[in-house]
């Protein structure tokens, strides 16, 4: 059975060979002696990609499919708002009938029905750091609150680096960022700037293991 801690997180994240190539050596040949051979110019390294911060906007919409076990099912994520709440800018982004908050940073605060808190977690757990860029590494100790008391949170983030990802949305260059908490739970997921947000979803609680795949992205007016 799993654990209410389990339940809860599992709750949340049901809402958010290169080719080889060959340089050929010419050698130029004179009536009597061979020219030097120069050395092969190496490639310049790839440009570290640095990602800034997504600014999301009203109707911005994700529809993700989802498995859970023998479960399946399409979730529809959408922006309705921006509002400041004691000095602090969020996001609203709503989920069948709950209302979730993040920061800027995209940092989840909090989760809304009808005008109550159901969910928080304090401080806002951070599921990106700004600029995302590879092997940045940021720790989060929180405690999450809901009607059934507290818990404390203890997860250390990885950006590990940029894949390619194909998903029924199309192919997308995607960070991918691994979560790893202490309680047999983890995440991996992958971020992509062509949609402000994830593409695709691996997520583990306790001996359950789900995963989100992006199928459609609408962006808002802007």
């Amino acid at each position: 059975m799993r654990s209410r801690r389990a339940l809860v997180v599992l709750r949340w994240s049901c809402f958010v060979l290169r080719p080889l190539v060959c340089t050929g050596v010419v050698i130029a040949l004179t009536a009597c002696t061979a020219a030097p051979l120069s050395p092969p110019s190496s490639a310049p390294p790839p440009a570290a990609v640095s990602l800034p911060a997504p600014e999301w906007r009203p109707r911005d919409r994700w529809v993700y499919d989802w498995t859970s076990g023998t479960q399946s099912g399409t979730k529809t994520v959408e922006v309705v708002e921006a509002k400041t709440i004691n000095s602090v800018p969020y996001f609203i982004v709503r989920l069948d009938e709950v209302e979730h908050y993040y920061t800027r940073d995209l940092h989840w605060a909090a989760a809304v029905r009808q005008a109550r808190v159901e969910a928080r977690m304090v401080p806002p757990q951070p599921w990106f750091m700004w600029p995302l860029a590879a092997e940045r590494r940021w720790d989060h100790q929180g405690t999450f609150e809901d009607r059934d008391g507290t818990s404390s949170f203890s997860d250390h983030f990885t950006a590990v680096g940029v894949e390619t990802i194909d998903v029924p949305a199309g192919r997308f260059q995607a960070m991918k960022v691994v979560r790893q908490g202490e309680r047999r739970d983890s995440d991996e997921y992958w971020y992509a700037s062509d949609v402000r947000w994830y593409v695709r979803w691996i997520g583990r609680r306790g001996d359950v293991t789900f995963e989100e795949r992006l199928k459609e992205y609408q962006p808002g007016r802007r």
